[in-house]
């Protein structure tokens, strides 16, 4: 149950069952939570199609969102393994040496990708809760995700309303429940369905998933990632219509 998250601080695979302890938010520095993160990337040519920018600068923010993400998930003590599914040789290349088990996508949906990643990490940590959480989170700092984690394990599952109430980023199960990630348009409203706690709680960080250019710009009034920060601070370099500044 949602009681038996918490364990000493150690790497999630060397986490065994019978030292899962309650901890309590103090302990956070002490403690290691045994959740693992599977975190989906899509093909960089094929992603963020919204953002009204060229395919060259589109690919390099999605590379930065992903790479962002999976350095926050990895900074927070909640977090004992990250599992990363992708088809992207690029995304691969550049989580060689990273702290993150890669799986290969087989390129037929959001669902099978996010259902890959859940196998590998029943199969890995059996004993670990599961935080599926999307690549295009550039604000997501380390505290957030501890955040989320924390206020996570109060539930058998819950998710995150994204910035607009109506979609999802994190969704979060306990340690040997099913993942029943939904994902589309009214992603908030499945979830609830499905019996899933909303935490409406949750930082702005770990709420602001970015599709249009609308979104980066209020991402970074919030405060970005340092990839994505580096990609944004080229785009003004150019100028219309890639500024930010609008």
């Amino acid at each position: 149950g949602p009681a038996s998250w918490c364990a000493r601080s150690a790497p999630a695979a060397a986490v065994s069952p019978d030292r899962v302890r309650l901890g309590k938010v103090a302990d956070v520095p002490e403690q290691r939570y045994a959740v693992t993160a599977v975190v989906p990337v899509k093909q960089l040519a094929l992603a963020k199609s919204r953002l009204a920018l060229p395919v060259e600068q589109r690919w390099a923010l999605a590379l930065a969102f992903a790479l962002d993400t999976v350095a926050a998930l990895a900074g927070s003590p909640c977090v004992g393994a990250i599992v990363v599914v992708t088809a992207d040789p690029d995304v691969e290349r550049c989580l060689q040496g990273q702290p993150a088990h890669l799986v290969r996508d087989t390129g037929v949906g959001l669902l099978p990708a996010v259902a890959a990643g859940c196998r590998v990490a029943a199969s890995r940590w059996p004993g670990a809760g599961v935080a599926v959480v999307p690549a295009d989170l550039p604000c997501l700092s380390c505290d957030d995700v501890t955040q989320v984690l924390h206020l996570a394990q109060r539930a058998e599952g819950a998710f995150v309303p994204d910035w607009a109430t109506t979609g999802t980023t994190f969704v979060v199960t306990a340690p040997g429940q099913p993942m029943v990630a939904r994902y589309g348009p009214g992603s908030a409203a499945k979830h609830l369905a499905l019996g899933l706690r909303s935490l409406h709680g949750a930082p702005a960080g770990a709420r602001h998933d970015v599709d249009t250019l609308t979104d980066l710009r209020a991402a970074a009034a919030l405060g970005l990632g340092a990839r994505t920060a580096a990609q944004v601070a080229a785009l003004d370099r150019f100028g219309p219509p890639a500024s930010l500044t609008a």
